[in-house]
């Protein structure tokens, strides 16, 4: 450290005791997602988290942030959890997504895997709500409010499938005249024509869409663009047009000898399930594809008595396919055979075959998957009578050529085409997809044409994802996932129409609803109320953990009134809370500086003491390490008198910290109670409390004051995986707790440059030296004995839960310089 420093005035500060301190923080609403993880972290335990007035406007939970159709699922479940009816939570979903009962059933149900109560007991059931909800909907014969104004510009939409039904219920309940033109008998696109009933029944799509129509959707069925109408004609007739045809042409691409009579495409033979038509698959069939067409297939030949094999070139971890809908159909006795590609398909008169060639996994393609690649010499025969493939399905662009890009309409970001008032979404932009990704296409298709016809322009929200994935939920209460019934196999193979899964009744809806978190509906704020009183440390840990950066200490120093403090004029600190080790002049960014710090300075300005841990235990080896640093610190007569305790019995942690509550409480009754008691513990108190420095002692005197001190969930432990005692030994010649004091600096220092987080935990060692029964149950276990026969301290450590590295703000100490 280089520079002379000259106190420039002697002066008094007249800031209140910390034991006053108000709760100083700053809160970043727009960056708080309510994760509540500097609860956990603070010392005084003096935050609670209390309801927001408001959800924020840019946040999304991460079940809505993640579903394609922007449905507010947080928004229905808190709904229902507080006494909503079904109607309302309904209402809240038709925002978005006109079908629940449809996407309740066939949806990917991308909410569940990011759902942030995964980690606690498993993701909300929120499909299986979705579908109870839009069946009471159709049980109860709700229907759409009519647009409140009738607007006379008039929309064609290409297409009845769930983009394109979307899309005009969205602009016929703003009131615009909207006419649907469908190439089939009947509208809904793949959920007519290629879903299995025994997903998704017929009544239900018809429902659905009957709901929508009735809002005045003028429906023409059997017209195909192109053939019976140009789109010419229909620009000239209407001011916008929504392309939403889907990707129903197949194609078998790959496969030598595909055009055999007995080949297949996926599509084609659900259609002719759908339909009715009469199909013989025989005794053997293979179907090739990992997608939920190859799924449907599969399922659908095994309800035909035959034996299905399918053929999936990557594992199962790679299949584009739900996994529940993979492990039913191997439930009902569909094999999959994995890194398998069909090479050709071959007859030599009397039976079929498909020449098969092994694969291994290797670098990611530009899916985000492994790419397969072909093992030589691993080719093999399989025979069959009937070969399904369920690869390929392109867009029949006629009509549309001038707006493609190889196989898919050319859109930008708001599914605008090349030419002025024709738009483009769902399958027809970007290929098959999810429904509720087609939903979702269709909604924001409707923003943007009801954004073009007006004049206006339309930009795409920005939401910020309210993630939990990185906070410690284990304190919450499990709560078991509410799961729906399914019929047995041997019914599903003789039934091959009955819905497989019943829905949850209002019994497991009620419950399953109670189970969300309400994911960003609270906020952090000081309430005193725990265990230390009104008191803040400002230690700004609760600043330096918080995963968002939504937390912010004003730099300040405050003493007791009448004490004193020397003011200097150097700079206070530079960027981000650091120190200013360098004399710089102005505040900078740690990075600027950050090459000049050597790494036992850059540990010492980051470390941070943590109380949230990970569940992860902590290897021996790396224990080892932070005791080895232990050894090696200096001591009086460079004696070294300690021994350490690791302690990772759980139940042991658990018990004395059970004890030490009980045993502080004693000072909490004696304080609250009459009598001497109170009289001697306030005689002593007043001769503590004056010479407490800068009353930070204090702390865990006013914590003991507190009624409420040792209520609800106290763990001295701070549930972590590891917690290290080191004992004092008797015969130490000089200092042994500052020399213990050195020790336990070298091994958090340590530990912190192991990626590993450690907390001092003054009760249990006060406990443990103060309480003959606490030491008398736990001292034999602990190795309390002579010459060790006193904890000097105990120190927690495990993995951060979130990391806690961020330096911060420090007062500035009261400095002489002699020279």
């Amino acid at each position: 450290m280089t520079g002379s420093f000259q106190p420039s005035k002697f002066t008094y500060m007249n800031d209140p005791p910390v034991t006053n301190r108000p709760f100083s923080v700053k809160v970043d609403l727009e960056k708080c997602i309510g994760c509540g993880v500097c609860i956990k972290q603070c010392p005084c335990q003096t935050i609670e988290m209390v309801p927001r007035k408001e959800a924020s406007a840019k946040q999304q939970a991460s079940c809505q942030y993640r579903c394609p159709a922007g449905t507010d699922i947080r928004g229905y479940m808190q709904l229902l959890s507080k006494g909503g009816s079904y109607e309302e939570a309904w209402k809240m979903i038709i925002a978005t997504n006109p079908m629940p009962a449809v996407t309740g059933r066939v949806c990917a149900h991308f909410c569940e895997d990011s759902c942030n109560r995964s980690g606690v007991d498993g993701p909300l059931n929120i499909h299986n709500m979705e579908r109870f909800i839009g069946d009471y909907a159709i049980h109860q014969g709700l229907s759409f409010d009519k647009p409140v104004k009738i607007i006379n510009e008039k929309v064609a939409v290409v297409g009845s499938g769930p983009s394109g039904m979307s899309c005009a219920y969205q602009l016929a309940k703003l009131g615009y005249q909207v006419t649907v033109f469908e190439s089939g008998a009947k509208p809904g696109g793949m959920l007519t024509y290629a879903i299995p009933r025994y997903r998704l029944p017929e009544a239900v799509v018809d429902s659905e869409l009957q709901r929508i129509i009735d809002l005045g959707i003028t429906m023409k069925l059997n017209v195909t663009i192109g053939k019976d109408i140009s789109l010419d004609n229909l620009k000239k007739e209407f001011k916008a047009v929504y392309v939403a045809l889907g990707a129903q042409n197949s194609t078998i691409p790959g496969v030598k000898g595909a055009e055999a009579s007995n080949v297949y495409s996926g599509l084609d033979f659900l259609k002719s399930i759908k339909e009715n038509k009469p199909f013989q698959t025989g005794k053997k069939v293979i179907v090739t594809g990992g997608g939920n067409t190859a799924i449907d297939a599969a399922r659908s030949a095994r309800r035909m008595g035959s034996e299905v094999t399918i053929l999936y070139r990557r594992t199962v971890a790679e299949m584009p396919a739900h996994s529940s809908e993979v492990e039913s159909a191997m439930q009902e006795g569909v094999k999959i055979k994995f890194l398998c590609s069909p090479v050709e398909i071959s007859n030599n008169g009397k039976e079929s075959a498909v020449t098969c060639q092994g694969m291994a996994l290797g670098e990611p393609d530009e899916s985000g998957r492994r790419r397969p690649v072909p093992i030589k010499g691993s080719e093999f025969d399989i025979t069959f009578d009937t070969f399904i493939s369920a690869i390929g399905q392109e867009l029949n662009i006629r009509g549309f050529e001038n707006f493609t890009s190889s196989t898919w309409l050319s859109v930008d970001k708001l599914g605008r085409t090349s030419e002025k008032g024709i738009f483009a979404g769902g399958d027809a932009a970007t290929g098959p997809g999810q429904v509720s990704e087609a939903i979702g296409a269709g909604r924001k298709a409707a923003a943007a044409i009801d954004a073009f016809i007006r004049g206006g322009e339309m930009t795409l929200p920005e939401f910020k994802e309210i993630n939990y994935k990185d906070v410690p939920l284990n304190d919450l209460k499990k709560l078991s996932r509410n799961e729906v019934a399914c019929i047995p196999v041997e019914k599903r193979l003789s039934q091959p129409d009955t819905e497989v899964c019943a829905a949850l009744d209002d019994s497991q809806a009620s419950a399953e609803c109670q189970r969300c978190l309400g994911c960003g509906l609270q906020e952090p704020k000081f309430s005193g109320m725990q265990y230390f009183g009104k008191v803040c440390l400002a230690c700004h840990n609760c600043a330096a953990i918080c995963p968002q950066g939504a937390l912010e200490f004003p730099y300040f120093y405050q003493v007791e009134k009448g004490r004193f403090a020397y003011d200097f004029d150097y700079p206070k600190a530079i960027g981000q809370g650091m120190p200013n080790p360098l004399m710089l002049e102005k505040t900078v960014p740690l990075s600027e500086i950050e090459s000049s710090l050597t790494d036992v300075e850059k540990v010492i300005y980051r470390r941070r003491s943590v109380r949230v841990y990970k569940k992860d235990p902590v290897p021996r080896e790396m224990i080892q390490r932070v005791l080895e640093a232990g050894r090696f610190a200096p001591s009086a007569g460079n004696c070294q008198g300690w021994k350490f305790v690791v302690v990772t019995d759980k139940a042991l942690m658990h018990e004395m910290s059970v004890s030490t509550v009980n045993f502080l409480s004693i000072f909490t009754k004696l304080y609250q109670g009459k009598g001497p008691g109170r009289t001697a513990l306030k005689k002593m108190l007043a001769v503590v409390k004056p010479n407490a420095i800068d009353q930070r002692p204090m702390v865990a005197i006013q914590a003991l004051l507190t009624p409420k001190f040792g209520e609800g969930r106290l763990d001295c432990f701070f549930d972590a995986p590891v917690a290290i005692f080191i004992l004092k030994h008797h015969l130490h010649i000089s200092e042994p707790d500052l020399g213990i004091g050195v020790c336990a600096q070298n091994m958090v220092l340590a530990a912190h440059s192991l990626g590993l987080g450690t907390c001092y935990v003054g009760f249990v060692t006060n406990t443990l030296n103060m309480d003959p029964r606490a030491k008398m149950k736990f001292g034999k276990k602990l190795g309390i004995e002579w010459p060790y026969d006193a904890v000097g301290t105990v120190i927690t450590m495990g993995y951060p839960a979130v990391p806690a590295d961020k330096p911060v703000d420090r007062e500035f100490p009261k400095i002489k310089w002699v020279e």
